[in-house]
């Protein structure tokens, strides 16, 4: 009996069975969608607006899928597999089972048109996308690689907006609209403007826990912090300057008490003097933060434009929408002046990044309550109009029917 032979047979049949099983794959995955989705997060729960944005197009076009990298992870911390990832939201989505699959660029993928979000997703598909003839659509939000004035967003728009299969762009910010305007990356016939982003709104409004009230419900006057920690000392999402605001407010008042969600940590900028003043949580998901919003007076959000040249979050942030759509007062800036919906000191507050300015402002609420209580009300009212699931997601849906054409399979 020749062992090498038969060793070498097996090894053949192994390479043989992969091999088939491999076309298999493709063959099971190849039929004609209307829709797919390419990202490098999903179906991650701590990526909120994915969750809500790609769950609505995964409900209203059946026949659609979402193909994802899972290369993101690491940027919110977590060091996780796909196939645990996807078997968690299968979990608690299970009307959308196999509805999400491990992207392959050699997979054949036909399709009447591709969505994505964030110039650095578009740009690392756009190959895969030429590749397989498909049009395309995508968001152009704010991050993900886009940088006003960089040399590097520049190549990428330049690549994205060249290919044939460039459908529409949906922009979010009126500067980022003004940017793809003024540098002739695209004409506005191009461009769809949709203001805001899309937030689970109706998750957070349908499971409203009774609001408490300062010194009615509860003996602390809370302000909370919630942001990613994209680096150690949050300079972006303005960490630092919460903490500044903190330590001072907390030498001058007892009943202050200060919550940061988001996965900043006690170690990452000295809180020593607010040990009994202040908590951390970590990262949460959705379904954490109805009962913790209901125990916050205010959200405050000092961010700036300070992490990379020409980077900027958009106005408002979404856990800052998610906040005020739970009934929390707003306090936050606006450097970049992209505020276009809210009303001033009667919907939120637009604070300076001057840390003594900071204070006095909520100082003035803090003695005037009945004040904070209002503007909480009427910031929650406009939150709910301006960010509303349905009225976020009705133009983008027009929009994405109208490119797949008249026989897409959109509810």
């Amino acid at each position: 009996m020749d062992l090498r032979k038969i060793r070498s047979d097996l090894e053949k049949s192994q390479i043989w069975l992969e091999k088939i099983k491999s076309e298999l794959e493709v063959s099971s995955h190849s039929q004609n969608y209307d829709l797919v989705i390419l990202d490098d997060i999903f179906p991650l729960r701590l990526s909120a607006f994915r969750i809500a944005e790609y769950n609505y197009y995964l409900n209203t076009c059946p026949n659609s899928l979402v193909l994802s990298t899972a290369t993101a992870f690491s940027l919110l911390g977590q060091n996780i597999g796909l196939a645990d990832v996807v078997q968690e939201y299968e979990c608690f989505y299970p009307q959308f089972k196999g509805k999400v699959m491990e992207f392959d660029f050699n997979r054949l993928v036909k399709a009447k048109l591709i969505y994505t979000i964030f110039l650095n997703n578009i740009f690392n598909f756009i190959d895969f996308i030429e590749k397989n003839h498909l049009p395309f659509v995508f968001t152009l939000y704010p991050g993900g690689g886009f940088h006003i004035e960089e040399e590097a967003t520049n190549h990428k728009l330049t690549r994205v907006f060249a290919s044939p299969n460039f459908k529409k762009v949906i922009v979010t910010q009126r500067n980022t609209y003004e940017y793809l305007i003024d540098k002739k990356f695209c004409t506005p016939k191009q461009i769809e403007f949709i203001y805001g982003c899309v937030v689970p709104s109706d998750k957070l409004t349908s499971n409203l826990y009774p609001k408490k009230y300062y010194k009615q419900n509860k003996f602390t006057f809370d302000i909370c912090f919630v942001a990613y920690k994209y680096q150690p000392t949050g300079l972006h999402k303005g960490y630092d300057l919460f903490i500044e605001v903190a330590k001072k407010l907390a030498s001058k008042h007892d009943d202050f008490h200060f919550h940061i969600v988001g996965g900043h940590e006690p170690t990452d900028i000295d809180v020593i003097v607010l040990e009994n003043n202040i908590t951390f949580y970590g990262q949460k998901t959705t379904d954490f933060f109805p009962d913790f919003y209901s125990g916050m007076d205010l959200i405050l959000s000092p961010n700036r434009p300070a992490y990379i040249p020409g980077a900027f979050d958009g106005f408002p942030t979404g856990a800052c929408a998610e906040a005020a759509l739970s009934g929390v007062a707003l306090f936050c800036t606006d450097c970049l002046n992209l505020n276009v919906a809210f009303k001033d000191r009667e919907e939120l507050v637009i604070i300076s990044l001057n840390v003594e300015e900071i204070c006095e402002t909520i100082e003035y609420f803090w003695q005037n309550y009945n004040k904070l209580s209002e503007l909480a009300k009427q910031g929650q009212l406009a939150f709910q109009r301006v960010f509303n699931i349905d009225y976020q997601m009705n133009p983008r849906l027009r929009l994405i029917s109208e490119c797949m054409g008249p026989k897409s399979s959109l509810k």
